[in-house]
């Protein structure tokens, strides 16, 4: 592969974003990956590898501030409210009597305690 107005790596990501582009069926999530392709693209061409890696980072930073309905965007990953229990790695279902933390919720409970045979 020649390349020698930009990297061969910048040609390739160029490349398999494209094709993965036609995979996206909604249209509002599509022109989105259009955009921040765009965006890796021109950070791409000014840092390299380094500048795709700023991207990234920068992104999380955006994705993390958002919130939606009142709820963190990325909550059950990376909350500031996130207990050992609510996230990735989750207890047994006779444990989960209640509801995350970060929801908010007025109930605190899932279901009453009739539904709970396991109980006793």
């Amino acid at each position: 592969m020649e390349a020698t107005i930009v990297s061969p790596i910048l040609i390739i990501i160029v490349a398999i974003t494209g094709i993965a582009s036609f995979a996206i069926p909604d249209f509002s999530l599509s022109f989105h990956a259009r955009i921040s392709r765009f965006i890796y693209i021109i950070f791409g061409y000014i840092g390299g590898f380094l500048g795709i890696g700023t991207a990234i980072c920068i992104h999380i930073f955006i994705l993390a501030n958002m919130k939606s309905f009142g709820v963190e965007y990325l909550s059950p990953y990376f909350s500031k409210a996130n207990s050992l229990n609510k996230g990735m790695i989750l207890s047994p279902i006779w444990k989960r009597q209640f509801r995350a933390n970060f929801l908010n919720t007025k109930r605190k409970e899932k279901q009453d305690d009739i539904s709970m045979k396991w109980k006793a």
